[in-house]
């Protein structure tokens, strides 16, 4: 996604997601935990991809980070009684913060679940002041075995027989509608809205 050089030190702890276990074709909430810096710096921004298929994502205002939604297009258009989705998210930015070394974040996401079972891996970039990278995009290979830092994780489970379709949507926005660029400042935060093709990095 963008030409990044690892930290020279990957500490034991790396990015989780809490929680970490969600129903299939269900709508979740998790935080994906940044436990610490790079060599000992803090860190002053943090980049989640979202894995395809997954939807209606809608990240936490976390302050006084800055949030971009960087907006991608879909391979195949869907279409709904008011319109035509042609976006979805891409990625979401946390920016322009400082994190401590010895001190933990959490950056929240709510979205929809694909409808499939098992792990679901999340790519998580963290860029510190001293100009380091960790890079947590590793899977396992099929002995377990990660040649990198481990990607965040949601294991997937099948939906209860008697659960309807789809779950029930925790918030009153629905999927994401085709946008330009649209931004919003709200009291917690910088919460910007990037369209498809557009820079989704400011480092400020």
């Amino acid at each position: 996604m963008v030409p990044i050089t690892p930290s020279s030190h990957i500490k034991a702890a790396h990015v989780t997601a809490n929680p970490s276990i969600g129903v299939s074709g269900a709508y979740f909430q998790t935080n994906f935990r940044v436990p610490h810096g790079c060599d000992g710096n803090a860190t002053d921004l943090v980049i989640i991809e979202i894995p395809k298929n997954v939807t209606s994502v809608k990240p936490r205002a976390t302050y006084p980070w800055n949030t971009t939604i960087n907006m991608v297009p879909l391979a195949v258009p869907i279409t709904t009684p008011t319109g035509t989705i042609n976006t979805t998210v891409g990625s979401v930015t946390f920016s322009n913060g400082n994190l401590p070394d010895n001190m933990y974040e959490d950056f929240g996401l709510q979205f929809k679940l694909p409808q499939m079972t098992g792990p679901l891996y999340w790519s998580v970039y963290q860029h510190c002041v001293n100009g380091g990278w960790n890079n947590w995009t590793s899977v396992p290979d099929a002995k377990g075995a990660y040649a990198g830092s481990p990607a965040a994780m949601v294991n997937v489970t099948a939906a209860p027989a008697s659960a309807a379709p789809g779950g029930a949507n925790p918030s009153t926005g629905g999927d994401n509608k085709n946008a330009a660029v649209a931004s919003q400042i709200f009291g917690l935060g910088q919460v910007a809205l990037v369209g498809a093709g557009a820079l989704m990095l400011a480092m400020l």
